[in-house]
């Protein structure tokens, strides 16, 4: 390996990390202004604390990293418990799953379910402009246990660590 390689492999992961730092900030400040906070409030304190990516897909994905983040901020703002699984961290977790196997259709509605909530623009073109995929018909056949494995994932991704002021 040269210097110059490592050079470049460092910039490179220099330059990811700095991304995330940066959506980090952007989330921040809309959560700030979506509930009120000025100055240095909860928010702005625990930010980037509690929003730092937990799952690889939402480190690497904007999208996914952007949600994950807003959900733990508005969270936080609304004094809700920060330490259940994000849409986008179960969006993640799914998506490692489908890597592996093909997801059951009860799994593939919790999928689409979540995609709707977490992107609802860009998830329903997904879904309905292709008339092939309909999440209705699917919530109606398979929503009852889509809700089973939402409330297991959402259990078996929760940090206890993930709370304001808790340090690693």
């Amino acid at each position: 390996m040269t210097v110059e390689s490592i050079w470049q492999n460092l910039h490179q992961e220099t330059a990811s990390v700095l991304a995330v730092f940066g959506w980090a900030e952007e989330e921040i400040e809309k959560a700030q202004r979506r509930h009120g906070e000025t100055g240095r409030g909860p928010i702005w304190r625990a930010g980037f604390s509690l929003a730092r990516p937990a799952l690889d897909r939402t480190r690497t994905s904007e999208m996914l990293y952007r949600s994950h983040a807003a959900e733990l901020l508005d969270r936080l703002a609304t004094g809700e418990d920060t330490r259940p699984a994000t849409t986008a961290e179960m969006i993640a977790a799914l998506m490692e799953t489908a890597l592996g196997a093909p997801l059951t259709p009860s799994a593939f509605c919790l999928t689409m379910r979540l995609f709707l909530r977490a992107f609802p623009q860009t998830a329903v073109s997904l879904f309905t402009d292709t008339n092939t995929l309909d999440p209705a018909a699917y919530k109606n056949v398979h929503g009852a246990k889509a809700d089973e494995h939402e409330a297991e994932l959402r259990r078996k991704l929760t940090q206890n660590s993930r709370m304001p002021g808790a340090t690693d």
